[in-house]
């Protein structure tokens, strides 16, 4: 099959990003006396290929404006086994998608 024949049939198009299950904690407003720091806070994310990872730490956080009067946050985050997953929760779709995974780097 020819290289146009290919791109013609949608072969070479990008994959969709993974759903996930993502327990999250949401807050009205930021409490510090709580620990509370953002207003979308990952705890748990489930994959359908049956991994579960337990967030360790959010490392980044912000909000990015799609389409009229819809938004993305993204979140990139390391979790309890040393992975860094690039995450994030599309308010058009009201859910949870993985962007990016990679594994953590051992330092000797």
């Amino acid at each position: 099959m020819s290289e146009n024949n290919a791109n013609r049939n949608g072969n070479n198009r990008p994959k969709d990003p993974e759903p996930l299950v993502v327990i999250t904690t949401v807050a009205s407003f930021a409490d510090k006396e709580r620990e509370i720091i953002r207003r979308l806070q990952p705890i748990k994310i489930l994959r359908r290929n049956g991994q579960v990872h337990h967030v360790h730490k959010i490392r980044k956080c912000h909000e990015e404006p799609v389409g009229h009067g819809h938004k993305q946050v993204h979140v990139t985050l390391q979790t309890r086994d040393d992975r860094y997953l690039d995450i994030v929760f599309d308010t058009r779709k009201v859910g949870w998608y993985l962007v990016y995974e990679e594994a953590g780097m051992l330092l000797d």
